[in-house]
């Protein structure tokens, strides 16, 4: 016996995005439409889920759907159906059954916690597709877009937090025989249940800066709404946004003095972007409103690399200037502050990819200068580190390889670019003088004194160390490493986040994952000696009693609520709890 949907899904794959097809009657358009979706993903459509990560039930989202999902799962004991809680990425994060031949058969078809049920990994599929779509969707039998879900039916709806954004989603599915339309109605009566205790468990302040964002969700300008824990974006904002940029924001906004201006316009360093903050006191808490817009590639020195606050590509503390005909880049600061990073940003926004041959000068390796010119001459670029280590001989060959990519530039010759890095105060005088006459395009500061990098630098980091991206950073954990002050420099905050991603299990790294002076980092703003010497007592207090905080609190004589707002207001809190 035929299957019309499985005919009109196989029709479309090879159709392509951009073959004719013909839509099938017997299709809603709903399912087409996440049928296009799967194929622009390249969802192998044979196969069960594969992506798998290690899932945190202990979420805002979790506490709120978890006495429903008691409730619920007793009501529907004898139905046969089983309860899905997914989380915004579409990983499942509870799965909720009384039948044990039904929970071997979902586990066969990796229907099971910690699997990636998003429509980007699976295809079609009540649980991604819902949170798409931003409605209730009911799934059976071949419009799955995966083969391995073809026998069952799935019913789901997302879920909302307060300011209306999607946190994840809650299905009922079973067995198509078990397919019935009254499934759509109880995935939104439990969905609205959930978000009812979102609602009830938020915080003034959390509802406050809700109320602030809702005035822009309609607008067109990229916009987030921002206060130490939480951030909202719209539409237009959502690129703009993820932990590392939450934290490096609220980084910039609390450095600025805000007695003295009630607005802020600046420029973020190391990118194409200007905001446009302002403080909002209104409220249990402040917060702020901040918006984002390009700036001219002409008031830079270059164009921008894409998605700078996602990926931390810029670590400079000052603008980049492309010396004259991008011929050689100088860039200057003390050793472990990113200055090869820098340099290689820098070439990115010349337009040029491709590889770069590195180079390390020291005082016990000669550097094989003809190489570095041979290779020059043939039109590659290279990457000269530490020239603060020239002697004599070295400084008179490299002052003639300058003179001879600036002559190969000015006459149009072929040349590549030379990258070079220095710390000028541990150079000879001679280097020093030449590298002022040759002009410095970028300087790098210790991450001390630059903390709105460190956020951007961890999540490069991570790229790099973490290849599978089965790693991610919480907000909590990400605020304290922004709090320490990095003797290390670059090299320390590289080490730590790489022993991170080997030691730590989970695919969110907390708080309590960091070493001890991380966990304990004092904030930013300096404190008074009564403040300061009360931060050493609690933490002492909480070392005493193994974390326990009741306990810590009885230590010190306080209520158990003052100890909670101590460690908040002193930077100690977890704060580890998220949506």
């Amino acid at each position: 016996m035929t299957d019309p949907v499985r005919e009109a899904r196989e029709k479309l794959i090879r159709a392509g995005l951009t073959g004719v097809y013909q839509a099938d009657e017997s299709v809603p358009d709903l399912i087409v439409r996440s049928w296009r979706r799967s194929i622009g993903s390249a969802v192998e459509a044979s196969g069960p889920a594969q992506r798998y990560r290690d899932v945190d039930t202990d979420t805002l989202l979790g506490k709120a759907a978890v006495p429903v999902l008691d409730r619920w799962q007793h009501q529907l004991e004898d139905t046969g159906t089983t309860l899905f809680l997914s989380d915004r990425g579409g990983s499942i994060v509870d799965r909720r059954t009384s039948d044990s031949s039904e929970r071997r058969r979902l586990d066969n078809m990796h229907a099971a916690e910690g699997f990636d049920y998003s429509e980007d990994a699976i295809g079609t599929n009540a649980l991604g597709t819902s949170m798409v779509e931003k409605r209730p969707v009911f799934v059976k039998g071949s419009q799955h877009y995966s083969d391995a879900l073809a026998t069952n039916a799935c019913a789901a709806a997302p879920i909302y937090t307060p300011a209306g954004l999607v946190v994840g989603s809650i299905a009922l599915g079973g067995p198509i025989q078990a397919a019935n339309p009254i499934m759509l109605s109880l995935a939104r009566e439990i969905s609205q249940q959930i978000e009812e205790r979102l609602r009830t468990s938020a915080r003034p302040q959390d509802l406050a800066l809700a109320m602030s964002f809702m005035r822009f969700t309609s607008s067109q300008r990229p916009t987030v709404v921002l206060d130490h824990e939480s951030i909202l974006a719209n539409t237009p904002g959502l690129p703009y946004v993820n932990v590392a940029s939450h934290v490096m924001l609220w980084e910039v906004l609390n450095a600025h003095n805000w007695s003295s201006s009630p607005t802020l316009r600046r420029e973020l360093e190391g990118t194409m972007l200007e905001i446009a903050a302002r403080r909002v006191s209104d409220g249990p808490r402040v917060h702020f409103v901040v918006h984002f817009s390009e700036l001219e590639p002409s008031l830079r020195g270059g164009p921008a690399a894409p998605g700078l606050l996602n990926n931390g590509a810029r670590s400079v503390s000052g603008p980049l200037v492309a010396a004259p005909g991008q011929a050689i880049a100088v860039v200057e600061g003390p050793v472990g502050t990113g200055r090869a990073t820098a340099a290689l940003d820098l070439r990115a926004t010349w337009g040029k990819s491709g590889p770069v041959e590195v180079f390390v000068m020291s005082a016990e390796v000669p550097t094989p200068w003809d190489q570095v010119e041979s290779l020059l001459q043939q039109g590659k670029d290279v990457l000269l580190r530490r020239l603060e280590h020239a002697g004599g001989d070295d400084f008179s060959v490299f002052s003639r390889i300058v003179d001879a990519v600036q002559r190969r530039w000015t006459v149009g010759d072929r040349s590549g670019s030379l990258l070079v890095t220095v710390f000028s105060e541990d150079a000879s005088q001679g280097v020093q003088a030449f590298i002022d006459a040759l002009g410095i395009s970028v300087r790098t500061a210790p991450l001390a004194q630059t903390p709105e990098r460190i956020p951007g630098m961890v999540t490069r980091i991570l790229n790099e160390v973490d290849a599978g991206s089965r790693h991610t950073m919480s907000p909590a954990a990400l605020q304290s490493l922004v709090q320490w002050n990095w003797p290390g420099n670059v090299a320390e905050l590289a080490r730590t986040v790489t022993d991170l991603v080997r030691s730590v299990n989970a695919s969110v790294i907390e708080r309590r994952h960091l070493p001890k002076h991380l966990q304990q980092a004092p904030p930013r703003r300096p404190l008074s000696l009564m403040k300061t010497a009360e931060r050493d007592a609690i933490i002492k207090a909480l070392d005493a009693t193994g974390g326990n905080k009741s306990e810590a609190a009885d230590l010190l004589g306080m209520g158990r609520t003052t100890l909670y707002r101590r460690l908040r207001q002193l930077g100690l809190d977890s704060g580890e709890a998220t949506m």
